[in-house]
């Protein structure tokens, strides 16, 4: 029972103050349930405006798509024209004995790490200048290489000026590149920062027009650089797993590639606005001459194409240029076995080399270029194919592939 105010408490200071305390409680009683009505009906009205909206847009996980960081993607790369015949060591005689006099062009791709700090070259080794700096490697390809990795990525475009313009950075270097650091001074070439430039619009035609580095975020946060990724498993010769990850014609076997560095310069991928495309586990079967990108291309209407990824897969003919670069590599003491498979590789590059110094890449480009670069085409429809299948990774390809290079988040996407 509440006690009330009367004139015969009034004196009473003690009741009084009871009196005053009972009514505060009462006020603070009806505030309660006046907030805990509102959270309620707030509640209810958020609850309805979710269902709202769960039936007007649909999201879906995309098993297959993967990306990772917050940056703008970038590329840390440089090109070099070394003269093999200045070279003296051993582990240049093969080179020696192809292009001494000859062209070849060379592609470096760097870790961010590696493209970022000031490095030099020390008892044969690369070593930062920096106190207590480190750094990921390198990967040292021919021109003719770099061709084969490219074809498995589009760097991806957005507009600006009105002019489409590549989203993936070029980071154009100027390290000094140490080819043969045995002697004094070792046989050291610089970076060519032009020729880097023409290779990139040679490769990928978006860079022809100007790239724009800051540009505000909304105006590109639609377009992704896109790296189109297949898994390989074959037994080794002890009957071990043996794990590749193929990009574009290149294969990287894991985790050796993290592990020494070849793999790096993916670091510089690694974004939101990055999506690493999973097509799926290939297969290739050397006795019928086929594999799982020439069945697609058959099956589609993508016969000369087909025809020419088995003559690059699987040659059988063979012609005297390609001949007199066997017997060179043979005369160099090139003893690795798969003399012939070098010696295709080597010739490739000769022509790629000549070709592209001679500013005829345009012309020339699909007699020099593998497969996937030479039909788009059918490379595009192979891509649209297989990212529809949404295909699920093997386990190995998180653990040994995605989460070493921060690519570890599914993407969501608005369903179609």
């Amino acid at each position: 029972m509440k006690l009330r105010k009367s004139r015969g408490l009034k004196g009473n200071k003690a009741v009084e103050d009871l009196l005053n305390d009972e009514e505060q409680s009462s006020i603070f009683e009806s505030f309660s349930d006046i907030a805990l009505c509102t959270l309620a009906v707030a509640l209810l009205l958020v609850t309805l405006l979710a269902l709202s909206i769960t039936q007007n847009v649909n999201v879906q996980i995309n098993r297959s798509k993967f990306s990772g960081g917050v940056m703008r993607p970038s590329l840390h790369l440089e090109c070099t024209v070394p003269e093999f015949g200045e070279t003296v060591t051993d582990a240049f005689a093969a080179e020696r004995a192809l292009y001494t006099g000859q062209p070849y062009v060379a592609v470096h791709l760097f870790s961010p790490s590696l493209a970022l700090i000031a490095t030099d070259v020390r008892e044969g080794g690369t070593v930062a200048l920096g106190e207590d700096e480190t750094f990921s490697q390198q990967q040292d390809l021919s021109l003719y290489q770099f061709m084969q990795l490219a074809a498995g990525i589009d760097p991806g475009s957005f507009l600006a000026e009105g002019e489409p313009t590549a989203l993936l950075l070029p980071s154009i270097l100027d390290k000094q590149m140490v080819y043969e650091p045995a002697s004094d001074n070792g046989y050291r070439v610089n970076a060519d920062r032009a020729l880097t430039k023409r290779l990139l619009a040679s490769i990928w035609p978006v860079y022809n027009n100007p790239i724009y580095p800051t540009r505000r975020p909304e105006e590109y946060s639609n377009a992704r650089t896109r790296v189109f990724v297949e898994a390989q498993t074959v037994l080794g010769e002890d009957g071990e797993e043996l794990h590749f990850v193929i990009i574009g014609h290149s294969a990287y076997r894991l985790p050796e590639a993290l592990d020494n560095g070849s793999l790096a310069w993916l670091g510089g991928f690694s974004s939101g606005l990055t999506e690493i495309i999973f097509l799926g586990e290939t297969w290739s079967n050397a006795d019928l001459r086929t594999n799982k990108r020439i069945d697609f291309f058959e099956k589609n209407g993508f016969q000369e194409a087909a025809d020419v990824y088995r003559d690059y897969a699987f040659p059988e003919n063979s012609s005297e240029e390609l001949r007199s670069v066997y017997r060179r590599l043979v005369e160099a003491g090139y003893s690795q076995g798969r003399v012939e498979q070098r010696a295709r590789m080597e010739l490739a590059q000769m022509k790629a080399s000549r070709i592209f110094l001679e500013g005829r890449m345009e012309e020339m480009g699909r007699e020099i270029y593998p497969p996937l670069l030479a039909y788009p085409d059918a490379w595009t429809a192979y891509i649209s194919h297989y990212e529809g299948e949404q295909p699920d990774p093997p386990k190995w390809f998180y653990s040994e592939f995605l989460d070493r290079l921060g690519f570890d988040r599914l993407t969501i996407e608005g369903a179609r």
